[in-house]
């Protein structure tokens, strides 16, 4: 004989609340009290209840879910990202769907397409390859937020000014064969950073030579690579790489090939990653404001799923560089 689950009312009574108490703490429709939640929560899993999706369905359409779209997890930044969000939205009672569309273009577009059916109440779009128009016609009614490059409220990085203050830093300490290992999810701000290049080395009386970026693709076989023909061959004393993980690729090739970092080689990173800190040597790296993007891009989906209405206004944002033993002066 097939045993009989635990049900709402099963709930409600050993926790000592209404039925309706119980539904509220776990729709978020209204706000319910953290120790309340937190007793309902653990009599949830004592007794093993477990909501019926097409039950509440037909009562509720919404149902807490947030569709978010990324390319890939490898990158320890993009895991750091998608940890820090599901946080976000713990706070305010959703939950993130993941889903992998890989780099493709097509693939984005089918993984947006099929979110817009009503799984998810709402969509953050992570895909470089889709832009914000793309996104909300692909998603429909779906409420759908580009992070960072979203029409309604983009976030500035200042990318820019992040560059001049890291060859300027470079510049300071001798460094004048610079190499940069670019990064193919931040496509927009790419060119911006080479164009800020050239401007540094203009300023300098020189000319950028064009041949020391290498185009990275965010993976460590990618910096790995970076590394082989910049230091390799074009003889860099210093490579800035577009995000840590290609960082990490460089020291790699470091260690490989008996190069001493930062004895012979300096390395500037970007994210600041955990391993930054507890890599050897310890990375000098960027600081991506995870946590500023990331409650910018909760606020502005949260405010689109309730109808709220938005002033559109563009957010400013720096970004800090994190000094530490991976760059060394020019002996």
């Amino acid at each position: 004989m097939k045993k009989k689950g635990a049900t709402i009312i099963d709930v409600a009574r050993e926790v000592g609340v209404s039925p309706s108490t119980v539904s509220h703490a776990l729709s978020g429709n209204r706000v319910i009290s953290p120790a309340i939640k937190d007793k309902i929560q653990t009599v949830i899993r004592k007794l093993d209840y477990r909501p019926a999706f097409y039950a509440q369905a037909l009562k509720n359409p919404a149902t807490r879910l947030i569709g978010v779209v990324v390319n890939e997890c490898r990158n320890a930044g993009t895991a750091l990202f998608l940890d820090a969000l599901a946080d976000e939205l713990h706070k305010f009672s959703y939950h993130p769907m993941i889903s992998l569309s890989g780099r493709g273009h097509e693939m984005g577009e089918d993984v947006l397409r099929q979110l817009s059916t009503g799984l998810v109440d709402g969509v953050i779009n992570l895909l470089p390859q889709i832009s914000p128009e793309e996104a909300q016609k692909l998603c429909g009614a779906i409420p759908v937020v580009t992070n960072i490059r979203d029409t309604m409220a983009p976030v500035s990085l200042g990318f820019v000014k992040l560059m001049q203050k890291i060859l300027d830093y470079l510049w300071s300490l001798g460094h004048r064969q610079i190499g940069y290992v670019s990064s193919s999810t931040r496509l927009e701000q790419e060119g911006e950073v080479v164009e800020a290049m050239k401007d540094f080395y203009h300023r300098k009386k020189q000319k950028l030579d064009e041949a020391m970026i290498f185009p990275g693709d965010d993976s460590s076989d990618s910096g790995y690579a970076g590394a082989d023909l910049l230091y390799g061959q074009r003889k860099v004393t210093a490579i800035i790489c577009g995000n840590d993980q290609m960082a990490f690729g460089v020291y790699q090739w470091a260690y490989k090939n008996g190069v001493s970092i930062p004895g012979q080689l300096s390395v500037v990173g970007f994210d600041n990653v955990p391993q930054s800190q507890s890599i050897i040597p310890p990375l000098t790296t960027a600081a991506f404001p995870y946590e500023a993007i990331i409650s910018h891009t909760v606020k502005l989906l949260l405010a689109k799923i309730e109808k709220r209405a938005l002033t559109t206004h563009e957010v400013h944002l720096d970004i800090p560089l994190i000094l530490r033993d991976s760059v060394a002066a020019i002996e």
